[in-house]
């Protein structure tokens, strides 16, 4: 008797051991995307500096709750937040502050893009010229914005999602000058 409660007490100490192993590692794997996105994105963003051979243009990671990155140019400053999406969803605008993701076309739940209120709502005033960005890592298997209750649209580096633009990653990669407000600038 005393011997099979020491079994299952090794028994509950090794599961609890091991599910604290799993929820450490799982914890790494997400720290380390979680660099390797930004790393990533900063390079892209950096290398639209250099090829544009400007001076005047500047990156800054600012890591707030309502932006990511602000990439100044003399003409605009542009407020970047970069949206995680590692599983490939689609992500369909239901309106500014309600991103829903979705695993396919017939997929009902109701699961929301975090981190997007923020910079929607954020009420910028300053002299200069601003436009806000969202950027989808590391892609998004379709990006939709309902027009009406029955109508759907393809959003594009250009489509204006309510006073902001939505680009993949991917995309914006391998083209940066498809995020159309930042290629006016590096154009000028």
């Amino acid at each position: 008797m005393e011997s099979a409660l020491k079994i299952v007490i090794l028994a509950i100490c090794l599961v609890v051991i091991l599910g604290f192993g799993i929820i450490l590692c799982y914890g790494i794997v997400q720290k380390n995307n979680t660099k390797k996105m930004y790393s990533e994105v900063e390079k892209v963003l950096e290398g639209m500096i250099i090829q544009s051979k400007k001076e005047k243009f500047k990156l800054e990671r600012i890591m707030k709750a309502q932006y990511d990155y602000v990439f100044h140019t003399p003409y605009c400053k542009y407020y970047i937040k970069v949206i995680p999406n590692l599983a490939n969803e689609e992500i369909c605008v239901n309106n500014s502050v309600k991103w829903q993701l979705r695993k396919s076309f017939n997929d009902e739940s109701m699961r929301f893009v975090d981190h997007v209120e923020g910079l929607m709502r954020m009420d910028i005033s300053d002299s200069c010229s601003y436009k806000k960005i969202f950027i989808i890592y590391p892609n998004a298997r379709s990006l939709l914005k309902y027009i009406n209750e029955c109508e759907m649209i393809f959003i594009h580096p250009n489509t204006d999602v309510y006073g902001a633009n939505i680009i993949p990653f991917v995309t914006l990669k391998q083209n940066p000058k498809l995020l159309p407000v930042l290629a006016e600038d590096v154009d000028k």
